[in-house]
């Protein structure tokens, strides 16, 4: 839930991140929910095909967008793989994968949910 202390996403530090522009923060959430299967689809594919270059790409892409978004356990999982994948290995990532999606549903149903902008609402207008 939105507001539940364990929340994937600190709503507050990313907009500040973001110059207080919640026009933007909530671009960027409906962009991340409208994406967040094919990131996953393309990483498991990535992983499949034992390419470790496409996989770090995919990883390290995510990982940023999770540190926009201030989703401070997506972007270590997404840290995570990158480096199994920067050491050239794709063994480990069936495990880092699920750590992945388990991380990525999560901000994903976080930001699905309309209740997310309630913590806009606290928020220095941008």
């Amino acid at each position: 839930m939105p507001g539940d202390a364990e929340a994937p996403v600190n709503v507050p530090a990313a907009l500040r991140w973001l110059g207080g522009d919640r026009a933007l923060l909530r671009d960027l959430a409906r962009v991340f929910v409208e994406d967040a299967p094919g990131r996953s689809a393309a990483l498991r594919a990535a992983a499949a095909s034992r390419d470790a270059a496409q996989l770090e790409r995919l990883a390290h892409s995510l990982k940023g967008s999770a540190a926009i978004l201030r989703a401070a356990r997506l972007q270590a999982a997404c840290a995570a793989l990158e480096s199994a994948a920067q050491a050239g290995g794709v063994a480990p990532a069936p495990a880092l994968l699920d750590g992945v999606d388990q991380e990525l549903a999560r901000v994903a149903e976080f930001f699905a949910d309309p209740g997310w902008t309630a913590a806009l609402e606290g928020e220095a207008p941008s």
